[in-house]
This record gives structure tokens, C-alpha cells and sequence, in this order.
């Protein structure tokens, strides 16, 4: 019981999410001469409403596409990729409703609907990249930004990287959430809800890590 409780406090701390997460986010250093032509932004699910007009986009997918949009403000002549479908809707919506809230939000932010391409199979960040590597539009020296959460960087790295060379990794988060080493105070060991909620997402994407490399 303790020792369950000493743990469960450990992982529940600020510094600990900190920790665990800093390995996790592997953005790119991208050079000013560097161009992409395809921009994909990974899904990270949408809540469904009573009906289809009523689903909205989750907290991340909706900072991936912000982010994305961003992005291609600085290259307009790139297209984006909308990679991704919600498992268990299939009974209940479109397959591509997930990409097109996404195009809907890029839209409403200046994109025009020539600039983006749903992918409306794949159902994880493996998917994602497998059916990247099935287009007839890209080759393994194609430039291309993916945009995920910090803390799913390093495995959407792994995924890519497989059948890409020429990839940079640009993480969604707000420059204004994010923690540094430098913030550390007294209350970063002291136990948290958010914190709490944070540690269990960084320990599943280090067990996904490692489920990645045996289904290859």
C-alpha cells in the first residue's frame, strides 16, 4: 500500500510529467531554405454530438491543425494532409468526419479546400504512415512537415522515418504551456491532477514506442 501510494504520488508530480515527457518531444530544427510539400497533420480524435454537425474536434487535433495552418501560412504553396480516422465511429459516422472537422477548422483559418487532402484509412500513427507510403504523390525524398503533440514526436519520427528522408517534426503545443526545466519550483513535487493525467499519457506513448518497433 505504500509503496503503491509513494508511486502514485511520484508520477503525479509536475517534475516527473516534465521528465518523462522531455524525451518524448523531438522537434525539428527546420532551415530557413528548408520547403515542404506536403504538411500532414496527425488526428487525435473528435467528440461526437447528436449529430454530424454537432462534433467537435478534440484539444489536440485541434492544436495540431492551428499549428499546421501556421506552418503553412509561412510555405502557402504546400498541401495539407488531414491523416487519420476515429476508431469505433465506423458504426456512426462518415469515415472521413475526423478529416473533415479538421479541413473545416483549416478552412475557417484561410486554407482554401484546394490545399488540403483528407486521409480518411488510417487509424494510428503506424496507418499514418503506411498509407503516406502508398501515395502516388510522394516518394521517400519528399519534403514533408508532420505536425503532432509534443509528446507523440519521437514515435511519429520512428513512423516516418521508415519510408520518409526528408521529414521535420513540428510539435503543436503552445509555446505558453509548455514547461521547461527552468520553471522547477517546490510545487512541481507536489502532486497534481493534470500532472497525474500527463505522466499516464507519456508512460502509454513509451509503451507505444516499444510496440512499434515488434509490428515491424
Amino acid at each position: 500500500g505504500a509503496v503503491a501510494l509513494g508511486a502514485l504520488w511520484f508520477v503525479s508530480t509536475p517534475f516527473v510529467a516534465l521528465v518523462l515527457e522531455t524525451p518524448l518531444s523531438v522537434e525539428s530544427t527546420t532551415e530557413p531554405d528548408w520547403r515542404p510539400d506536403y504538411i500532414y497533420v496527425l488526428a487525435a480524435g473528435f467528440d461526437i454530438g447528436d449529430s454530424p454537425a454537432e462534433d467537435s474536434s478534440g484539444l489536440e487535433t485541434t492544436r495540431r491543425v492551428n499549428r499546421a495552418v501556421a506552418l503553412w501560412r509561412e510555405h502557402p504553396t504546400a498541401t495539407l494532409v488531414m491523416a487519420g480516422i476515429q476508431p469505433g465511429t465506423e458504426s456512426l459516422r462518415n469515415p472521413d468526419q475526423q478529416g473533415q472537422l479538421m479541413q473545416d477548422q483549416a478552412e475557417r483559418m484561410g486554407v482554401p479546400a484546394a490545399s488540403i487532402i483528407i486521409d480518411a484509412v488510417s487509424t494510428n500513427t503506424n496507418g499514418h504512415a503506411k498509407v503516406a507510403r502508398d501515395q502516388d504523390f510522394l516518394s521517400p525524398d519528399t519534403p514533408l512537415a508532420i505536425v503532432t503533440s509534443d509528446f507523440h514526436l519521437r514515435r511519429a519520427h520512428r513512423e516516418f522515418s521508415r519510408f520518409f528522408g526528408n521529414l521535420r517534426m513540428v510539435g503543436s503545443d503552445p509555446d505558453i504551456t509548455d514547461d521547461t526545466f527552468g520553471d522547477v519550483s517546490l510545487r512541481s513535487f507536489w502532486p497534481q491532477v493534470d500532472a497525474l493525467r500527463d505522466s499516464t499519457t507519456y508512460l502509454r506513448e513509451y509503451a507505444a514506442l516499444a510496440l512499434s518497433d515488434l509490428r515491424n
